[in-house]
């Protein structure tokens, strides 16, 4: 995987949490601002500031306690079930993200590693340090293909309700998964919710949904803390010594 200096958390099944409180602060010159981000710059000055860099609140964040896990229909239930026995033999000890994949959405967005987020005529655009990947939500009043192309990260429209930021998110590759061991089928669908509570804090409430997998749509909450510093390279394929097997088993052992 590629060199970093910075402290990585271990990523369990639970990559998605419940969330942590905090206090409730509005931005009231956007509360009843109907105008679209996307027509002019005048547009986006209005809009309430969190432009910057951020990462997952782990002070503050209650995965690292434990989390319950979502409701799963019966099949994707013994997927998982599966996927855990197949871990206590060795087995899907590591993912395709191994092989420099990024895990796409949702699990892109609780990496140890920060976000930068930038306001924009039409758009917000998040730069993910994590894999280099980069995320477009469309904020100028389109809707979303009838039929989009797989990706990644999916494809987003957003929209303004006062100080939070509405993300709508379809589209997925097929390989991704909403948690180690839980896939998704072709009707995953993922609404973020984003707001700033104060000048130092962010938190998204992300509802998932996917009827073919989740008995009831997950809705989780992640709090997220400014970093004072600047994003950095993330280049997999530089040191990539982790490759694995289709077991999830390492492909390359450095010892040997």
């Amino acid at each position: 995987m590629a060199q970093r200096t910075r402290w990585i958390v271990p990523m369990a099944l639970g990559t998605l949490v419940l969330g942590v409180g905090f206090s409730s602060r509005s931005n009231a010159a956007t509360a009843h601002d109907p105008t679209p981000q996307g027509r002019d710059w005048a547009s986006i000055a209005k809009l309430p500031d969190w432009q910057g860099i951020w990462e997952l609140d782990w002070q503050h964040n209650p995965r690292l306690m434990g989390s319950a896990p979502p409701t799963l229909v019966p099949a994707a239930q013994a997927k998982l079930t599966a996927y855990k026995r197949g871990q206590e033999k060795g087995e899907n000890l590591q993912s395709d993200a191994a092989n420099c994949l990024p895990p796409g959405m949702p699990q892109i967005m609780t990496q140890p590693y920060p976000i930068e987020f930038l306001f924009n005529p039409g758009k917000v655009v998040m730069v993910i340090e994590a894999y280099s990947q980069v995320r477009h939500i469309y904020t100028d009043g389109r809707a979303q293909p009838a039929d989009p192309d797989p990706a990644f990260q999916g494809h987003s429209t957003g929209h303004w309700e006062g100080d939070t930021l509405i993300v709508d998110t379809v589209g997925f590759v097929p390989d991704s998964q909403i948690a180690p061991g839980i896939g998704h089928s072709d009707q995953m669908h993922i609404l973020e919710r984003i707001r700033k509570v104060d000048p130092e804090h962010l938190q998204i409430e992300t509802t998932i949904s996917d009827p073919k997998v989740l008995a009831k749509p997950w809705t989780t909450m992640h709090p997220y803390v400014r970093v004072h510093d600047e994003l950095r390279e993330y280049v997999c394929e530089e040191n990539n010594h982790d490759s694995a097997d289709a077991q999830g088993r390492p492909g390359q052992r450095l010892n040997q």
